[in-house]
């Protein structure tokens, strides 16, 4: 594994760093040939036809808390058709009111946690991959939330981000908050190496995500090292463990913990190692 990093909080000239790693958001026109589900290649206008590949779109959210640069996240509510209980990113799949895919991840994030728009400072792109149980391609946008609306600040100190307690979520899609510091790249406890898909050539690290689970009783964020925060930590994680539903690709790769793993901890992945957060693992074969 990589050793250890430091990081700073999220700044203007860091934010300028991290838009240069990552793909502009100009997007092609018309979009590329999908490349799975091969028997839905052929477009129809059929509202009964489920097998047709659709356009989603998700937000990679940075944002800064005490000073601590931090990556929201989101668990999936029990009831949610796929990838139920699961850690993932905001979005969803594209409507024909949306303007563009941007327009998609930003709708769907404050749809899903109450963050305006206008806050959002969108950065680049990763490279889409495909959701097997949505059966979508995923296009990844990278944005900073801001504490206002545009226009966005330039300084060298650390940029404000919009309070935890307005980061509402939908209870029909969110369970729980999920704020995962970028220092959790360095706890190597937390980290083990998994290959997406079980493909040999695509390892990633699975993280551990059960402390970084925002307590729903306190949105102000007490301290970590409080008794009480613990309790109230544990008595929510056992909640959380009773009522999600085991997470289960369709190639056979799934996490019966709070992990992030999958499309999610495969994008997660790719940032991290665009930013230079973290080294990608080995290739290789899976260790027992």
């Amino acid at each position: 594994m990589s050793s250890s990093k430091s990081f700073e909080p999220f700044c203007t000239a860091i934010l300028r760093t991290l838009r240069r790693s990552l793909n502009p958001t100009n997007l092609p026109k018309p979009f590329p040939p999908h490349t799975h589900f091969p028997a839905s290649q052929g477009e129809t206008t059929s509202k009964d036809n489920k097998d047709v590949v659709k356009e989603s779109a998700i937000l990679i959210p940075l944002m800064n808390i005490r000073d601590e640069p931090h990556i929201l996240m989101q668990v999936r509510n029990k009831n949610m058709r796929v990838h139920a209980g699961e850690i993932s990113f905001p979005g969803g799949k594209a409507d024909k009111s949306d303007e563009s895919l941007i327009h998609t991840a930003l709708r769907e994030t404050q749809e899903e946690l109450s963050i305006p728009p206008s806050n959002i400072e969108i950065l680049g792109m990763l490279e889409p991959a495909y959701s097997l149980g949505n059966k979508s391609r995923v296009w990844p946008f990278v944005g900073f939330i801001h504490s206002d609306s545009q226009p966005f600040p330039s300084i060298p100190q650390t940029l404000p981000s919009l309070p935890i307690e307005k980061i509402i979520p939908n209870k029909e899609e969110v369970s729980s908050i999920v704020l995962l510091p970028l220092s959790s790249f360095n706890d190597f406890n937390k980290l083990s190496i998994h290959y997406f898909r079980l493909n040999l050539n695509k390892p990633y690290y699975r993280i551990n995500a059960k402390n970084y689970i925002l307590p729903k009783s306190n949105k102000k964020i007490i301290s970590k090292n409080s008794i009480k925060n613990k309790e109230i930590l544990q008595e929510e994680e056992e909640e959380l463990r009773k009522n999600r539903i085991i997470g289960l690709e369709e190639n056979g790769e799934f996490s019966q913990d709070l992990e992030i793993w999958g499309l999610s901890g495969w994008f997660l992945n790719k940032l991290a190692e665009r930013a230079g957060w973290l080294n990608p693992p080995p290739k290789g074969n899976p260790v027992d």
